[in-house]
């Protein structure tokens, strides 16, 4: 049986990009409200046109405008954060406890500078083993397909050492 996680989860565009290009968007499941900035939605609209209809991903599609903390302000300006992931971090500064799912280094920093759990494309993958929606050699070729059918950016290095990293098949 699938674990549940019902934690509402702020989303930026990258992971849902990433796991439809993958064609993966089930590992969406399970986290509770999905929340996405009308920002983060239009880029992801942007770049898979397919996705039309947040609600068939069961996606809650939030107008922000971001009226960020002092020390979010800062992280902003010094990471050069675009509208989408300033709208998300700005989104996920009201709703504490959220997770955040975002593939961007920057973006993840300032999260995780501001005490948030940050997870990317990759851990929603593995995650797949733990929750039983993916079997181990699933989720093994999923990662191995990253280079070639995603526009996900992650040196052949740390994937191959992620792989290495999963359990025994």
């Amino acid at each position: 049986m699938a674990e549940t996680e019902e934690v509402p989860t702020v989303l930026d565009a990258g992971p849902i990009i990433h796991l439809d290009e993958l064609s993966s968007l089930d590992l969406l499941e399970g986290l509770g409200d999905l929340n996405v900035p009308e920002a983060v939605w239009e880029e992801v609209r942007r770049h898979r046109p397919r996705l039309s209809d947040p609600g068939v991903l069961k996606l809650k599609v939030v107008s922000v405008r971001p009226n960020p903390s002092a020390t979010l302000g800062t992280l902003i300006r010094a990471l050069e954060l675009d509208a989408g992931e300033i709208a998300a971090l700005d989104l996920l500064e009201k709703r504490p406890g959220a997770l955040f799912l975002c593939d961007d280094a920057a973006a993840r920093l300032a999260a995780e500078s501001l005490g948030f759990k940050v997870h990317g494309t990759v851990g929603l993958i593995v995650r797949a083993i733990r929750r039983g929606t993916r079997t181990v050699a699933q989720v093994h070729a999923l990662l191995e397909q990253i280079p070639t059918r995603s526009t996900l950016h992650i040196s052949r290095l740390l994937l191959r050492e992620i792989i290495r990293l999963l359990p025994s098949r």
